[in-house]
């Protein structure tokens, strides 16, 4: 006899718990009896849509037929559209049987290899895939719908159950014990936790997936992203409040969504800034020039806070201060801070600025006149307007509804135009003050230093030495500093002395002249005398 094998498919659980399955095979039986074709091998597809061609029968029908096709005659299915429901995969799947020499054929409708045989399979075809899609039409739209209800219409996320009503709360909370440990994994979060240990402290704490299994990284990172747990559905451009109840109050959820995303986007190998190393990065090496780097190093029972040159030998320097046995000896960070004060402010540019400044309020107050001189004349009507309509009211020309109705639309429109008027009104003198306040800082730059946090210190200190500052050791060397910034010229008088200034011209065309040395902070300058 003939061989054929036999392709049967259901696609839910319905079918496959009714008596589809059954009817299909005994059907295809018969055919093959009545067209005296032996049933070689048959596959049952239970479950799978057919809206595409990857399924996992199918799969194996199509490697059974290219292995044994020597063997094979017919491939008999139920209905065309139990093979597909989609024209394209149709047309493959025939021309896949066509290329082994295998006939398909349906047990219940006419597919015979003739003109009129053939149009009414690609009709059949046809006809499948418009019902497949008028199916999905009508899901999505349905599903739009209950969406726009508040309604949740897929599978309920860990922490809830479908009710499978048809009311407008088709999910509810899980056991308390489950929500409870859902929701901490936002606590945990808020509190300090990165994603993974949060992960692990709640395993740890017995939450598990709904399958039993614990929650692996992909699903709990799709769980605190989900906005369900808010109680928000976001489905089809569509944001819209559900009609269950939230396991995460919204504040919550968003703290930890902040968290997530400046976690996503900061996430370094190796930190540059830090708190407790306030000038790496600026520091240079006055041999290699290389920038410094820190760290904290262990030894001699303590734990000591260094910067280091990693490009050359035992350059080693104390953030902290320390005693040594010849006394205290600074740390490089006081070093820096004693440098700092050593600058101030240029007068010239200072006077320059708080010129600039006072000109510019100047110009706005002009430019803000008119529309201050309009503003009060608008209250100044309004004002007489609140007097006419108390009046009509007294004469009973307006009820006193009406009159209530009116006084408040005007109160409410002058409060605005005073609010407005208040904007405008600035007080120069009060404002030259901070001016001057502020600049007066500047005096001190190493104390402003001090007050301010550390990303504000990282700018600072770039903008008053951009190409970095070098140190050997012992003293910081000379660099090119910010415009605006000058050397304090103070000094004391004790720590003069006449040096030669040898070097500076050649002594055959003037006498020998000596030069004024003075010491300034730990640096020495020679100043010509003539």
């Amino acid at each position: 006899m003939k061989k054929a094998v036999v392709y049967l498919r259901v696609s839910s659980k319905e079918q496959m718990e009714g008596s589809s399955i059954e009817t299909q095979e005994r059907i295809c039986t018969d055919y093959a009896l009545r067209n005296e074709y032996e049933i070689d091998r048959i596959f049952t597809e239970k479950g799978e849509s057919a809206k595409t061609a990857d399924r996992t029968q199918l799969k194996a029908l199509l490697d059974y037929v290219s292995k044994y096709s020597k063997n094979l005659e017919a491939a008999i299915i139920y209905k065309i559209d139990r093979l597909a429901r989609n024209t394209l995969d149709h047309a493959q799947l025939k021309l896949f049987f066509n290329k082994f020499g295998i006939k398909l054929v349906s047990a219940t409708e006419n597919l015979e290899d003739t003109p009129v045989g053939r149009l009414i399979e690609n009709q059949l075809a046809g006809f499948a895939q418009f019902d497949n899609e008028v199916r999905t039409e009508r899901s999505v739209n349905g599903m739009i719908a209950a969406v726009k209800a508040g309604r949740y219409v897929w599978r309920a996320p860990r922490g809830y159950i479908n009710t499978g009503g048809k009311g407008t709360a088709n999910l509810a909370l899980d056991k308390p014990k489950v929500v409870r440990l859902v929701r901490k994994a936002w606590e945990y979060i808020d509190t300090g936790y990165a994603p993974e240990e949060a992960r692990k402290a709640v395993t740890k704490d017995g939450l598990q997936s709904k399958s039993g299994e614990p929650i692996s990284k992909s699903q709990f990172h799709r769980m605190i992203r989900n906005k369900v747990y808010m109680g928000v559905i976001e489905e089809f451009g569509l944001t819209i409040i559900g009609t269950f109840k939230a396991i995460v109050e919204p504040e919550l959820f968003q703290r930890v969504q902040e968290r997530l995303n400046n976690t996503r986007r900061n996430m370094p190998v190796y930190r540059k800034d830090n708190e407790d190393f306030p000038i790496r990065g600026l520091v240079t090496c006055s041999d290699c020039s290389k920038t410094l780097t820190a760290s904290w190093s262990r030894g001699n029972g303590g734990k000591y806070a260094f910067y280091r040159c990693t490009y050359c030998p035992r350059k080693n320097y104390y953030r902290d201060d320390r005693n040594t046995k010849n006394g205290l000896k600074d740390g490089i960070e006081t070093k820096f801070i004693k440098l700092l004060r050593t600058y101030n402010y240029k007068q010239e540019l200072k006077e320059a600025l708080i010129t600039a400044i006072e000109a510019n309020l100047e110009y706005r107050n002009q430019a803000n006149k008119k529309r201050m001189d309009d503003l009060n004349r608008q209250i100044i009507e309004l004002k007489a307007r609140r007097g006419q309509i108390a009046e009509k009211n007294f004469r009973g020309v307006l009820s006193d509804t009406l009159a209530k109705e009116l006084l408040d639309k005007n109160e409410k429109k002058e409060s605005e135009l005073t609010i407005e008027l208040h904007s405008y009104q600035s007080n120069q003198e009060d404002i030259m003050k901070i001016v001057r306040h502020s600049l007066s800082i500047l005096e001190d730059i190493g104390s402003a230093w001090l007050r301010v946090d550390l990303q504000v210190k990282k700018r600072f200190q770039k903008f008053l030495f951009p190409q970095g500052l070098p140190y050997n050791g012992s003293n910081f060397g000379t660099t090119r500093l910010a415009y605006c910034i000058e050397k304090k010229w103070s000094s004391d008088p004790q720590q003069f002395h006449l040096v030669p200034l040898e070097g500076i011209e050649p002594s055959l065309y003037r006498p020998k002249r000596y030069g004024l040395s003075v010491s300034l902070q730990g640096h020495t300058h020679i100043l010509p005398l003539y």
